[in-house]
């Protein structure tokens, strides 16, 4: 178990602090809390509106509110798990030389952010295909961007990441079958 904590500091240490640039320090500390500036919110939620509408017409709420549960069921798992383990943050680490670079709350382990960002890339791309590539570029730009920032190690991103898929896979699953469900009532009404 040692060396497996020493992997997940030197790839930590080769991403916050070697592989630290000048251009990296202004971009990762926005993108890694974008979803808390006003434009986006009024940009983005609308933006996966439409396409939810455009692609799916009346059942787009079901689709919209879906994502919302699954994004909601990251999240608070995701706390849970973290007030389980307690692990502190990589700058609360006196092992480490940590280059912080955006604020953090809570624990480390696991990363919210990149759980529900990729709940949100894995559920978008199975409910439409054509988004895979780009909300999944965004996801782990948002994952790598926990690590550069130095508020999480590899390890944290990397089990978050796959509880996001997990979460997002699940919920996908549970909204095709209500869309074949609803869909087929009205094909074939009683």
């Amino acid at each position: 178990m040692e060396w497996l904590l020493k992997i997940d500091y030197w790839i930590f240490e080769k991403i916050n602090r070697a592989g630290a640039f000048s251009l990296g320090d202004m971009f990762f500390p926005w993108v890694t809390d974008l979803h808390k500036l006003a434009y986006f919110k009024w940009i983005a939620i609308p933006l996966i509106l439409f396409i939810f509408y455009w692609k799916f017409r009346k059942w787009s709420a079901l689709v919209f509110f879906n994502l919302l549960i699954a994004l909601s069921c990251s999240d608070f798992f995701g706390n849970i798990v973290k007030n389980h383990y307690l692990r502190p943050r990589p700058f609360e680490n006196s092992e480490i030389v940590v280059l912080q670079k955006s604020p953090a709350g809570s624990k480390s382990f696991y990363s919210n952010h990149s759980s529900n960002m990729f709940t949100f890339a894995t559920y978008t791309a199975q409910i439409i295909p054509g988004a895979a590539i780009p909300v999944y570029a965004l996801a782990t730009v948002v994952a790598y961007s926990r690590i550069y920032n130095g508020v999480h190690y590899p390890s944290d991103v990397l089990a978050g990441s796959l509880a996001g898929t997990l979460w997002g896979f699940l919920f996908s699953l549970l909204t095709k079958t209500l869309l074949r469900k609803f869909k087929s009532k009205k094909e074939n009404p009683v």
